[in-house]
């Protein structure tokens, strides 16, 4: 049987069910950045959605389901603005290309943290979550490749050392980024434009080892 729509769907006659689907992972979203997890019912979301509790149930087995696909889709986002700034060879300066992505890594790294700790106390939601943003289309060699093929462009185009590590040098800028990310996170009075440059200093350095 073809779920009931929402109401706040019935301006767009060409909806689909997996419209509507979406529809109620970004709802939950909304909803996720006002109220906190353990307060949040299926009865606000639906509320919230423009439909009958009862529609939840065509498309989420419970809650649980659909706060981990609400969280996945913000994960994805993310990812899908972190890619887009993806340097590009031959382009600007290594030093420069390697800081600005650092950065952006070091922005999402920080911001998937901010997502996993509202699910502290839920430990068997934020292991779903967990599982789901490392499985395809997701995983940490989604993350890495950029600045892998990044590295290998500009070592092709000669102009970082010909020996270059490619795999240890993605390492370093992630394991950089991901320390920045977590001071960001951990310590909310931290200096961010000191962070920042921190990093930057960071990238500096390993960048003299990386010109040939």
């Amino acid at each position: 049987m073809v779920p009931k729509r929402a109401a706040a769907l019935h301006a767009h006659p060409g909806e689909t069910p997996a419209n509507l689907r979406e529809h109620l992972v970004a709802m939950t979203g909304e909803l996720l950045g006002e109220v906190s997890l353990g307060a949040l019912t299926t009865r606000q979301i639906a509320r919230h959605a423009g439909v009958s509790d009862g529609v939840l149930y065509n498309h989420f087995a419970d809650k649980s389901e659909l706060v981990i696909a609400s969280l996945v889709d913000r994960y994805a986002r993310l990812l899908d603005a972190f890619e887009a700034q993806a340097p590009t060879v031959g382009e600007g300066t290594v030093e420069a290309n390697l800081q600005a992505f650092a950065r952006a890594l070091s922005g999402l790294e920080a911001d998937v943290l901010l997502l996993g700790a509202g699910l502290l106390a839920d430990p068997a939601l934020l292991a779903g979550f967990w599982t789901e943003i490392h499985r395809s289309p997701f995983g940490p060699d989604r993350l890495m490749k950029p600045l892998r093929a990044y590295l290998e462009g500009e070592r092709a185009a000669g102009r970082v050392s010909p020996s270059l590590d490619v795999n240890a040098t993605t390492t370093l800028v992630f394991g950089a980024s991901a320390m920045v990310a977590l001071t960001r996170r951990l310590n909310p009075q931290a200096n961010g434009s000191r962070l920042d440059a921190q990093l930057d200093a960071a990238i500096t350095t390993l960048v003299r080892g990386l010109e040939g």
